[in-house]
């Protein structure tokens, strides 16, 4: 499940946040879905959600370990 607000955001943003939290860590050079996406528009909202979801896994790890 996404984190909240993620709805209001586009497809790419969403795409991103779902490779950072569910992916497998990859340099972005060898990432397919970011080099299919034209705008520049659209690979800048892929690397904010990329953020958002890597920082979403990083802390539900961080919590499996305090537990």
């Amino acid at each position: 499940m996404m984190g909240r607000g993620t709805q209001d955001h586009t497809n790419a943003y969403r795409q991103g946040w779902y490779d950072g939290r569910y992916g497998e860590p990859c340099c972005f050079t060898d990432n397919e879905g970011l080099a299919a996406l034209e705008a520049p528009s659209d690979r800048l909202d892929y690397y904010r959600g990329h953020r958002a979801g890597s920082e979403t896994r990083l802390r539900d790890e961080h919590l499996l370990e305090a537990s």
